[in-house]
């Protein structure tokens, strides 16, 4: 992970990143001024966000939401802050907003599957924006097979639940959805 900071007088403005974003082959995301760009994930990575990805197209199916993977961005943004993230996985209801082919309202839920360099990103910078605009429920996947869940009650996290290799993943938000930690961990 490569993280460019700029200083007050270098401050990379949302259209810049644009133009960076363009340039790069890899996943880049924008972090209110300071640019993020990812490497390419593992194999382990890839096969937890495969079979997280598997369970919940098959629960969602037919009905009003949808999952989504890194590929797509989301745009968390006010007056003052702007920040753009393409979480490794997240659920979009029929109340969602586009611009473009990115999401400009918050997900439901979000997984973030943690690569070693990249831990900080998604236990502290991504959690305090996740909090800050609304996500309802935070998963931080460990590439060890535990869960941290963190949902949000009167606008600030708390631990709802930690799950680990053999328990059964279940949502706060949908109370149907129940995901067996061995699928994932395959």
């Amino acid at each position: 992970m490569i993280i460019i900071k700029t200083d007050e007088n270098n401050f990379i403005t949302s259209d810049e990143f644009e133009k960076l974003q363009n340039q790069y082959k890899c996943k880049v995301e924008y972090n209110n001024g300071e640019i993020i760009l990812h490497s390419d994930t593992s194999l382990t990575h890839n096969s937890i966000v495969s079979g997280i990805q598997s369970e919940l197209r098959v629960f969602f199916r037919g009905s009003k939401c949808k999952s989504y993977t890194e590929q797509i961005e989301v745009i968390f943004k006010n007056s003052t802050e702007e920040y753009k993230f393409k979480p490794d996985i997240f659920i979009m209801c029929e109340d969602s907003k586009t611009k473009g082919e990115s999401f400009i309202s918050s997900p439901k839920i979000i997984f973030e599957v943690v690569s070693k360099n990249y831990a900080q990103v998604d236990y502290i910078t991504k959690l305090q924006v996740y909090q800050k605009f609304g996500v309802l429920e935070y998963n931080i996947v460990e590439q060890n097979g535990h869960i941290v869940q963190y949902a949000l009650e009167d606008g600030a996290y708390g631990i709802k639940n930690t799950f680990h290799l053999g328990d059964i993943y279940t949502s706060t938000i949908f109370s149907d959805l129940k995901i067996d930690l061995s699928y994932i961990y395959e």
